[in-house]
């Protein structure tokens, strides 16, 4: 579902972007497809991936 989501996303040229707590494994994940760190707080880490981020393969 995440690569669908980020195949169309590249191809309409928008980034997105989400938050994960701190901590949470789901972290690994999203940066394996792209997503970097923009900015963190004690509870939150917001990521963006921009367009053409990563190779997603198939």
């Amino acid at each position: 579902m995440l690569r669908a989501l980020l195949r169309q996303t590249d191809a309409d040229g928008v980034p997105v972007r989400l938050n994960v707590l701190q901590g949470s494994p789901a972290r690994r994940l999203y940066e394996r497809h792209g997503f970097t760190v923009e900015v963190q707080d004690p509870v939150d880490v917001y990521m963006v991936r921009r367009p053409g981020g990563s190779a997603l393969g198939a």
